[in-house]
């Protein structure tokens, strides 16, 4: 018995279903595709936050020269030239966005 379908014969497998059968599984589909919307809107939050950092970097590269800085977004958190005292802050916070260090020109 082959247990792979084509996407033709599950369709056909879908509508030999009985009604409330297929009311479940058309349930079920929109639970999975309302988690990809969430999936979506929360990488898109993700990416603005990744943008303004890197507009703030942009906008402050020579202010900060060489040292490390931690930000939310557009937002300093902290900063400094001691890597280690910077990750234990972001550590402390948990919801930091970026952590680099500017470069040293």
């Amino acid at each position: 018995m082959n247990l792979i379908q084509t996407a033709e014969q599950s369709l056909e497998t879908i509508r030999s279903l009985p009604k409330p059968e297929r009311k479940k599984l058309f349930e079920l589909i929109e639970v999975e595709k309302s988690k990809d919307i969430e999936t979506n809107e929360e990488l898109e939050r993700k990416n603005k936050k990744f943008r303004q950092a890197l507009r703030w970097i942009d906008e402050h590269k020579e202010e900060f020269d060489g040292q490390f800085v931690l930000l939310e977004g557009g937002k300093l958190i902290a900063h400094g030239t001691n890597p280690k005292e910077l990750y234990a802050a972001a550590r402390a916070i948990r919801n930091f966005n970026s952590f680099c260090q500017t470069s040293q020109g």
